[in-house]
């Protein structure tokens, strides 16, 4: 398991542990955490969070065991150990990651057996399938800090000499260290502390740090304390007590353990870039903390040690994993908890509908298939002869087929309103088929279909008159499909594909990015359809591993993209691109339509000034819009005007 991995599962469960502590800002933040502070320094806390009991029995069906086993009678700290069920059935013995945990609380509340850091283990020990240490340390301001950073390391040397059967399951060569909020700031600060004595944590090995919504602060207040200063969830009377009741008495929030930052950061950053030791951070645009965890990470960067920096802030509180339904699995794939209904199809003849629908294999081994949709007067006159649109689905290559009912129905419409056959591919999805596996898929489907495999192709369909066309990131790869064709066809136009022979592209909505934000997915950032945290997350599926949105699958422009574009000029193909002004993708949409355009590749533009991600399949006036320009694109003869994107922008 990677560090990668990691990431990839934990971003399903950040968490705000305080939003049912703090009702008010305006009140007393004693009165609004419940504690009363005694005259001897201690807390009484007048309320305490739901705990859950560990599970250690193995005959119970629960796919995680766990059990409590003390650390430090003398200080009563203990662990509480998660061991995927499944590891003991295994011989021999898997060796698994170890995550060494770290609960949050502000330092002055909660447990290891807290019932949403249970929950949480759990879960991050059955998606990883990784054992996981959850360390319940003192809390303050009955032990002020640095007590429960003693604690952290106390506890990894324990872990190191423990003799128990379910550790024995560990690999302590892949050792994380893991935190939530206070817990964040105590996986950091026992970073540092492990990385300044390595050989003595021997055969323990750490190889990164996961910081979620780490918890730091400062003496000046930050732009996101200042801007969310009276947040519900943990306003700034209620970090500034936090921090008066755990620190060390007489100093300030510019003291290390609060600040990491002070004084240039801590020297032993310079061993953890040494080490190779990886850095993840965690955190939302609506934590009073981000510019917190934003500094830290600049740091960090600035000290050379390596951030992962595929998905560190989300936008808001929406998990990306939870909006897509899907949840990442420990081998590199995901489940799918979508229920979209998937409709059959109907080449029933003697059924008075409008469009004939057939499905015929691609390539069995990869279970890839097309849905032809033809419509029905062809049937009556044979002689007819209609334009072919390969069509390929959206889902930001991870979701749907062409089988998914929306998909479905817009096909149907689009052969009904276009007088044309279409032929959708159904490709293999990331991660398990990672990019360019969707792009090889479609290239086959079109060797596939020159052969004219099917009889209402033979009979029925122009083979000079095909225009490739996609939705979402079905237009990327179309777009990607057609390079691929470009670069082996001759100056003539002859090409392995004769007698295919492609027109043109048709771009609805496509899929892009790039590492750095356009101004219409900052515009959008909260988008309820397709918000770019989310786009962060379908990339990280699909891009190879290894790479970043600059790669030329994710940004048309890198890698020198748009030299193949000059082909696509000489072979006199024409280029549709559609889309709408409310979709956070629209900037990246221009963009590649400047770029073609650029190339001197004929391009048809058309942006409604309304409509989100995906109207273009689903919203019925804007299906409509895009076929009756589809209509036009392919109906000879071609428009003659280079460009109209002044004509039909908005």
């Amino acid at each position: 398991m990677t560090l990668h991995t990691v990431v990839s599962a934990v971003s399903v469960y950040l968490i705000l542990i305080h939003a049912s502590m703090v009702a008010n800002s305006a009140m007393d933040p004693y009165k609004a955490l419940n504690i009363i502070l005694n005259p001897n320094g201690t807390l009484t806390r007048l309320s305490i969070s739901p705990q859950s009991p560990p599970s250690p029995d193995p005959s119970l069906p629960t796919p995680v065991l766990s059990k409590d086993l003390p650390i430090n009678k003398f200080n009563h700290t203990w662990a509480r150990i998660y061991l995927p069920h499944k590891a003991l059935h295994h011989s021999p013995n898997p060796k698994l990651p170890l995550i060494v945990f770290y609960h949050g609380g502000g330092f002055i509340f909660e447990s290891a057996a807290s019932t949403y850091f249970h929950d949480f283990c759990v879960r991050m020990a059955h998606t990883t399938q990784s054992v996981v240490v959850s360390v319940d340390y003192r809390l303050a301001p009955e032990h002020r800090l640095p007590a429960a950073y003693e604690d952290s390391v106390e506890a990894l040397h324990w872990i190191k000499a423990s003799n128990d059967d379910w550790l024995r399951h560990a690999d302590y060569s892949r050792c994380y260290l893991m935190g939530e909020s206070a817990g964040g700031n105590i996986a950091y600060t026992a970073g540092l502390r492990a990385a300044a004595e390595v050989g003595k944590l021997k055969p323990l090995k750490i190889a990164g740090l996961i910081l979620i919504q780490p918890f730091f602060g400062g003496k000046k207040r930050s732009p996101s304390e200042i801007r969310l200063a009276e947040d519900n969830t943990i306003p700034l009377a209620i970090t500034d007590l936090m921090w008066n009741l755990s620190l060390p008495v007489g100093v300030d929030r510019d003291y290390p353990y609060s600040n990491p930052t002070i004084n240039g950061g801590d020297k032993i950053l310079d061993e953890i870039k040494v080490l190779g030791w990886k850095v993840a951070v965690f955190g939302c645009e609506g934590d009073p903390l981000v510019a917190r965890e934003r500094e830290l990470v600049k740091l960090l960067e600035h000290k050379g040690v390596h951030v992962e920096r595929r998905r560190m802030f989300v936008s808001g509180q929406v998990d990306p994993f939870h909006h897509l339904k899907i949840l990442p699995n420990s081998d590199g794939t995901i489940t799918r908890l979508r229920a979209d209904p998937l409709t059959h199809p109907t080449f029933d003849a003697t059924l008075p509908i409008p469009v004939l629908t057939q499905d015929t294999t691609i390539n069995q081994s990869n279970k890839t298939f097309a849905r032809i949709f033809l419509p029905r007067p062809p049937l009556h006159n044979s002689s007819t002869n209609l334009p072919i649109i390969v069509y390929f689905h959206g889902g930001g290559f991870v979701l749907f087929s062409a089988a998914t009912h929306f998909f479905h129905d817009a096909c149907v419409n689009l052969a009904k309103d276009t007088n044309s056959i279409v032929v959708s591919v159904d490709y293999r999805l990331a991660p398990e088929h990672r990019l360019p596996a969707a792009y090889d898929d479609a290239v086959e489907a079109l060797h596939w279909l020159k052969s004219k495999p099917h009889h209402w192709l033979r009979n029925h369909a122009d083979y000079s008159n095909c225009y490739l066309m996609g939705s979402s990131a079905g237009a990327n790869i179309a777009y990607h499909a057609a390079l691929r064709v470009a670069a082996e066809t001759n100056s003539d136009g002859i090409n392995y594909l004769e007698p295919l022979k492609i027109r043109g592209l048709i771009l609805s909505q496509p899929f892009f990015g790039a590492t750095e934000r356009v101004p219409s997915e900052v515009r959008l950032a909260e988008d309820p359809v397709l918000a770019p945290h989310v786009c962060d997350v379908l990339w990280e599926l699909s891009l190879p591993v290894g790479v970043d949105r600059e790669h030329e699958y994710c940004n048309p422009r890198g890698c020198d993209g748009g030299v193949i574009l000059e082909r696509v000029r000489e072979l006199g193909w024409r280029v549709l691109v559609s889309g709408c002004h409310e979709d956070p993708l629209v900037d990246h949409q221009i963009g590649l339509a400047t770029l073609v355009a650029e190339k001197g590749v004929p391009v048809l533009t058309s942006f409604n000034p309304t409509g989100s991600h995906g109207a273009e399949v689903r919203d019925p006036l804007h299906q409509n819009r895009l076929h009756h320009l589809v209509k036009h694109f392919i109906a000879p003869p071609p428009p003659s005007i280079h460009n109209l994107s002044s004509q039909n922008s908005a």
